[in-house]
């Protein structure tokens, strides 16, 4: 590219293209857990197709993945429903309050999360996913945040924008052509934390209404969520 030639925004197929080469390179051995944490960040708030480049540059153009050896590539430890037994929509609502879906729940295929000064917790490692093996997370966070757990396949795209808040992800096992979130909307003065099989577990486990309201738990996840 030339000085004269205009960059070229990136969109969210480019964005996706990189992510998945990424996580096609984590599988294979080729990047470590924080160097793909780290690149994956980076190609969700790429704005540019150029700023995308230099985090697959230094990968083989031809990947060395054995499909023949289980353990060259994450297995996918996900509960995939039949069709019509899988809920498509559903809104969960946290205001200065909490929130949370764990253990053998069924998943939707869209969740719009609206929290204001509350949380959300959304456990994803035991429940039932769609049948696409595709959920999509909208989110609304202000002065609150969001933790949702994964299990091992699991690949996440994160469209979030943050608002002096924050979206991470950490401690994931993506598979190649394994299931889907996809995070999209805003973060105000919150945050939206992603957490895979290797990632720090909260000691004090999912939390519920009683748990939230006492002042020193809402101000500890709240602080932890902005960083």
């Amino acid at each position: 590219m030339t000085a004269d030639e205009p960059r070229i925004r990136a969109g969210f197929a480019d964005r996706d293209a990189t992510l998945s080469r990424l996580g096609d390179a984590y599988a294979a051995g080729y990047l470590d857990q924080q160097e793909f944490d780290e690149r994956s960040s980076r190609a969700t708030t790429a704005r540019f197709r150029d700023d995308l480049v230099p985090l697959t540059g230094d990968l083989p153009q031809a990947l060395a993945i054995n499909d023949h050896d289980d353990a060259a590539v994450p297995a996918t430890r996900v509960r995939v429903g039949e069709l019509d037994a899988v809920a498509s929509h559903e809104n969960i609502v946290a205001v200065f309050g909490g929130a949370n879906r764990d253990a053998d729940w069924i998943a939707p295929s869209t969740a719009n999360l609206y929290t204001v000064f509350g949380g959300v917790e959304l456990d994803l490692s035991r429940c039932v996913w769609p049948a696409g093996g595709h959920i999509e997370v909208n989110c609304f966070i202000a002065f609150g945040g969001a933790e949702i757990r994964v299990p091992e396949g699991v690949r996440v795209i994160n469209h979030v924008v943050p608002i002096f808040g924050g979206a991470a992800t950490e401690g994931l096992r993506p598979a190649r052509t394994g299931p889907v979130l996809e995070l999209t909307g805003v973060a105000l003065f919150g945050g939206i934390s992603v957490t895979g099989p290797d990632g720090r577990r909260d000691q004090h486990g999912p939390w519920d209404q009683h748990d939230y309201d006492h002042p020193e738990h809402r101000d500890r996840h709240r602080d932890r969520n902005r960083h």
